[in-house]
């Protein structure tokens, strides 16, 4: 667990307020080192965990974290808006008009709008959320749009579930080496540090199982 906290602290460096999100997520990454370490191999546990571990936390960050950094000045002014809208709505009776707000704080009315459409769009919408609400109509968002690019997102899940099954079904060793390349991000020469072998070898090794999960994922399975 040292060796996770450190991991993850390296890593909370760069996303401020995820330290503990992160330890937990390395701590999966240390629990994976366990179940696949092999000692004949020449590379240390320490090593081949702390490969694991980053791992892990990488992918946590790529899908979990916010690429874009929003402006700090915007992020301060949304909680002063929420404050002056409860203010503004107790003295004047009603919803404050957008130059009233900009008045009331003293910013510009285009900084004001810029900060409100900011709070908008910053929270992800799922494709499953009803799409009309007090209705009878029971559509989805997801079903609303035309954008091809929703149909590739479903064939693309539909994708992930044939590469899965497909595989579990090629060689153990074959498996290993796509799971260290694709899954985990290791270099062909840390793979190879690994595996107690060349580079060159874990090329070799490489194309073949992706030959082997290529015929795999191309071969019709039927029931007689």
């Amino acid at each position: 667990m040292p060796l996770v906290c450190r991991i993850a602290r390296h890593y909370s460096q760069q996303v401020r307020g995820h330290y503990d999100d992160l330890v937990q997520v390395g701590s999966v990454g240390l629990l994976h080192a366990i179940e696949r370490y092999d000692d004949s191999r020449a590379a240390s546990f320490k090593t081949y965990a702390s490969h694991l571990i980053s791992s892990e936390i990488r992918h946590y960050l790529r899908d979990h974290v916010a690429v874009v950094k929003l402006p700090r000045d915007l992020q301060e002014l949304v909680p002063k808006i929420r404050q002056a809208e409860q203010a503004l709505c107790q003295s004047l009776g009603r919803e404050p008009l957008l130059e009233e707000l900009a008045e009331y704080l003293d910013v510009p009315l285009k900084k004001l709008h810029e900060a409100q459409q900011m709070e908008r769009n910053y929270n992800p919408m799922s494709l499953e959320q009803e799409a009309y609400q007090n209705t009878s109509s029971r559509m989805t968002l997801g079903e609303q749009l035309e954008d091809p690019e929703f149909q590739s997102f479903h064939l693309a899940q539909e994708d992930r579930i044939l590469l899965q099954d497909a595989l579990h079904r090629v060689k153990a060793q074959s498996r290993q080496i796509i799971e260290f390349a694709f899954y985990e991000d290791l270099t062909q020469t840390e793979i190879a540090k690994q595996l107690g072998i060349s580079q060159m070898q874990v090329s070799r090794r490489l194309k073949k199982a992706l030959g082997e999960l290529w015929e795999t994922l191309n071969t019709r399975v039927t029931p007689w």
